[in-house]
């Protein structure tokens, strides 16, 4: 009983881990899309207009979104490739 747990738990990491991929990848679409905007003007109700330069703040977004990457893809790995893992695919 407790093994099928494991096993039920094992899948839904690795679910959750592709979809936290896919998400990321999304994520950093739109992110470089955001990069090439030089300036987002935006019209306040008095009548002012404001404006911002969203370089900096995407450049932020663009760092955590690949160390998030990284980090998830090197956990992956970890995981499927580690001992047990390799001894289960061994028996099949």
């Amino acid at each position: 009983m407790l093994n099928r747990i494991l096993l039920i738990e094992k899948e839904i990491i690795y679910v959750f881990t592709v979809f936290l991929i896919l998400f990321n990848l999304v994520s950093l679409y739109f992110i470089v899309d955001l990069l090439s905007y030089d300036e987002i003007v935006g019209y306040l109700t008095n009548g002012e207009i404001k404006s911002g330069n969203p370089r900096n703040l995407a450049f932020l977004f663009f760092g955590t979104t690949l160390s998030n990457l990284l980090f998830i893809s090197v956990t992956l790995m970890a995981r499927f490739f580690s001992k047990n893992a390799i001894k289960t695919f061994e028996l099949k």
